[in-house]
């Protein structure tokens, strides 16, 4: 009497087929992992630019008076750029534009009040510590996206040096209006990402302008 040979699945076989699918699984995770992190670590770029262009916009627009009594290399005690942001935790009753000063490099100790810590990469160089909300795009539900607003770290150094001039064969600062020159600004910033490793992570950038010492009309 022939016996029937039953197919099937040995343990070995389950094992092997589980292993892949978890390798597979895994990959997979990992893959979409990385690409929300990736569209997350742009949101915080482009926001981070964006304060920074924020800042350079009102420094090319504000009294050049300003700038010079802010950057002058021979003033200990130098005021701080009249800049303003938005405090995004006011009340839409009250003005949300606040003075928010801006520090330039180099200076030797932080303002009273202001939030400054030093650059340890450049000797005198100051950070101006700012802190940003931002709302990262979450989850996908019957074609609503959800938000979560979070608070992301920025810190700003501002340099601002003025453009010589020849006269007379001996070089000097412009001095306006009969010898307009320009002040050369440039803003090195860094945002903080965290969430992802031990540690946050500093991502750098800098932005760069021109703007004449002379003021409008």
């Amino acid at each position: 009497m022939l016996r029937r040979r039953r197919s099937g699945f040995t343990l070995l076989e389950v094992m092997v087929g589980m292993t892949c699918f978890m390798m597979v699984g895994v990959g997979t995770i990992g893959g979409l992992l990385q690409a929300r992190r990736l569209s997350q670590l742009n949101i915080l770029r482009s926001a981070a630019y964006t304060v920074a262009q924020g800042y350079m916009e009102q420094m090319m627009s504000i009294n050049p008076a300003d700038l010079e009594a802010a950057s002058e290399p021979w003033v200990t005690n130098r005021p701080g750029i009249p800049t303003e942001s938005v405090n995004s935790l006011l009340s839409n009753t009250t003005n949300i534009e606040v003075s928010d000063p801006l520090y330039v490099s180099p200076i030797a100790s932080s303002p009273t009040g202001a939030n400054m810590t030093a650059r340890s990469d450049i000797a005198g160089d100051m950070w101006n510590n700012k802190q940003i909300m931002v709302d990262l795009s979450g989850a996908t539900s019957s074609g609503n996206t959800t938000y979560t607003i979070t608070t992301m770290n920025e810190r700003l150094d501002v340099n601002i040096s003025r453009a010589w001039v020849q006269v007379g064969g001996n070089w000097q600062i412009p001095q306006s209006p009969t010898q307009p020159g320009y002040f050369l600004i440039r803003i090195d910033f860094q945002f903080q990402m965290g969430g992802y490793t031990l540690q946050p992570v500093w991502f750098n950038g800098t932005i760069r302008a021109a703007r004449c010492d002379v003021a409008g009309p």
